[in-house]
């Protein structure tokens, strides 16, 4: 869950409180080290990310059978985009840590003002 709180000339304060639903991209062990990166399109010195928090794939209750596990994490991040505008689009990027490799991408999603 993650909302644009307040707009003001010099930013807008960014609350992400939880990730839902996340696949696990890890080789072992079935979990993922998750972060957030957010920022203003177009404006890459406005990211801020969140901490990792690592977590681990599990069966929902009242999922089916056939259901994937899935991954939730807490991440209670507060956080403020410098030199957000309205109506600028922010985006959010949902990441698995790698301390081997490259990162992995595990959802994209771009918010806007009003939408």
């Amino acid at each position: 869950e993650a909302k644009p709180e307040e707009a003001n000339p010099t930013g807008l304060k960014i609350q992400i409180s939880s990730a839902h639903g996340i696949r696990s991209a890890d080789l072992i062990g079935n979990k993922s080290d998750v972060y957030v990166e957010v920022e203003i399109e177009g404006k890459s010195d406005s990211k801020v990310t969140t901490a990792v928090v690592a977590g681990t794939t599990s069966k929902k209750e009242g999922a089916g059978k056939n259901d994937k596990n899935s991954i939730d994490v807490e991440l209670k991040f507060v956080g403020e985009l410098k030199g957000y505008v309205a109506g600028d689009k922010i985006l959010f990027t949902v990441k698995d840590k790698d301390f081997l490799m490259s990162d992995d991408s595990l959802g994209k999603a771009t918010v806007t003002e009003g939408g």
